[in-house]
């Protein structure tokens, strides 16, 4: 007797030859939706000198000759394009020009079978144009500063009791973080400093990171990512014992070594190692609190290491010469170190800008004309063969600083005024000299406008540092 179908199965079985119907026509028409966007790395972000590239990821294989073609960025941002699967990845060729907003759009480009693509428009913005600076007027005195110029906004990020004598922009949290005194204290003394935080989203709300209980502060550095903080530090219950701390994400210091880190000291990009002036030379020591105290490299050649480049494959270091001259020297990883300036005083600091292949360097010089007075200078150096070009000079001015804008376009600098004598003002330069008044100046860098720019006075004040 045969089996007869019943009616569950029936339909079961009918629910299958019309879904494999439908297979079939839908293998037979072949694809029919159209290539586009699903997603936009920089869609509605603000972008600075940490973002080198973005991705756009399509929902299909693409022409990439056709999206090369197509792809369009106003105002341009030169880059170079390079695509795996279905991802493209722009990797910017130079620094993204701050307080901007672009317009990203992408139409007519293709599939590899040929369909063209839905136009897809999407914007983003750089960064603000924005620094921070000490300042010097009576209701700023001793108080960090903010200052926008995209939106032309200034405040106060610190209360009037603090005095702050030194600070470091966090790249990477957007917060300053600042050694200070609380006048409301008693005898307060530049020994007597701690260490603070201060985010820019939240002026005048101050975190203490660091007391100076046990320890004086005396020095401390931050990562361009800001993941990794260090602190030179005097033991109070030891007799002249300097010691170097790393800070975790919350504050809490951990040891590293408390062999020679009594001189300068300079954390290099990545977080991992420590550039410390030693007596015969420069020694590289890694902050792993496990590692050996020994250093890891040894520069004997040279003394003082002012800065890195931001991907640290090189660093801008100063030898001490035996006719008491100095000279600088950019030093790379794998290579010659190559001379570029040398002088009868001191430099206080220098920048490379990789894109340019200028170094910018801030340093005195003694003054033959004028005693035994050094005049302070800011020049720049063409890596390729060129001189030392001055672009300020500060008669009689004993220190100063500067600072290079993340894209390039500019220089801040300080021209101050100081006084032996009683004053009012809390600041004071490294010879103890108070400040009682320091104009902040911005020289443009356009390579069209270089040669002519006219320095724009933009505020009262010193120390100034630009916002990554």
């Amino acid at each position: 007797m045969k089996n007869k179908l019943q009616p569950l199965d029936r339909v079961a079985l009918l629910l299958i030859l019309c879904l494999t119907l439908l297979i079939g026509l839908v293998l037979a028409s072949g694809d029919r939706t159209y290539p586009k966007v699903r997603d936009f790395s920089w869609q509605n972000q603000r972008v600075g000198v940490n973002d080198l590239a973005f991705t756009l990821t399509f929902n299909r294989a693409m022409n990439w000759q056709s999206v090369t073609e197509n792809l369009t960025i106003s105002p341009p941002l030169p880059g170079k394009m390079s695509w795996s699967g279905r991802r493209l990845a722009y990797t910017l060729t130079q620094p993204i020009p701050y307080g901007q907003k672009f317009q990203l759009m992408l139409a007519q480009a293709t599939g590899t079978k040929g369909e063209t693509m839905q136009t897809f428009e999407r914007s983003f913005r750089s960064r603000d144009k924005a620094f921070v600076y000490l300042g010097i007027s009576e209701k700023e005195n001793g108080r960090l500063i903010f200052k926008n110029l995209t939106r032309n906004t200034q405040v106060m990020l610190t209360p009037p009791n603090f005095t702050v004598l030194d600070f470091r922009v966090d790249p990477g949290r957007d917060r300053i973080l600042f050694r200070a005194l609380d006048r409301t204290q008693p005898e307060q003394t530049i020994f007597e400093a701690q260490l603070y935080t201060v985010l820019l989203e939240a002026p005048g709300q101050i975190k203490l990171l660091l007391d100076n209980t046990q320890y004086q502060i005396l020095k401390f550095d931050v990562t361009l990512d800001g993941k990794t903080t260090i602190v030179q530090r005097f033991d109070r219950s030891k007799d002249g014992q300097v010691s170097l701390w790393t800070l975790d994400a919350d504050g809490t210091p951990q040891f590293v070594t408390n062999k020679n880190v009594d001189s300068d000291v300079l954390i290099t990009p990545d977080g991992q190692t420590v550039a410390v002036s030693q007596n015969q030379g420069l020694a590289v020591l890694a902050l792993s609190p496990q590692s050996s105290q020994q250093p890891t490299r040894f520069l004997p050649n040279f003394h003082h290491a002012i800065s890195f480049t931001r991907d640290g494959s090189s660093a801008l270091m100063v030898k001490y010469n035996s006719d008491s001259t100095r000279s600088l020297f950019l030093v790379p990883n794998n290579g010659s170190a190559q001379q570029l300036l040398t002088t009868t005083g001191v430099f206080f600091d220098a920048q490379l800008d990789s894109q340019t292949k200028t170094v910018y360097c801030l340093y005195s010089q003694f003054n033959p004309e004028q005693g035994f007075r050094s005049d302070l200078h800011l020049s720049a150096i063409e890596l390729e063969g060129g001189q030392p070009r001055i672009l300020k000079t500060f008669p009689g001015q004993a220190t100063g600083h500067f600072s290079l804008a993340p894209d390039r376009s500019g220089l801040l600098y300080e021209e101050i005024t100081v006084t032996d004598q009683p004053h009012p003002s809390v600041v004071q330069n490294i010879f103890g000299q108070t400040i009682t008044e320091s104009q902040l100046w911005l020289l443009p860098l356009s390579k069209e406008a270089e040669s002519t720019s006219v320095p724009q006075r933009i505020a009262a004040g010193l120390k100034p540092q630009w916002v990554p």
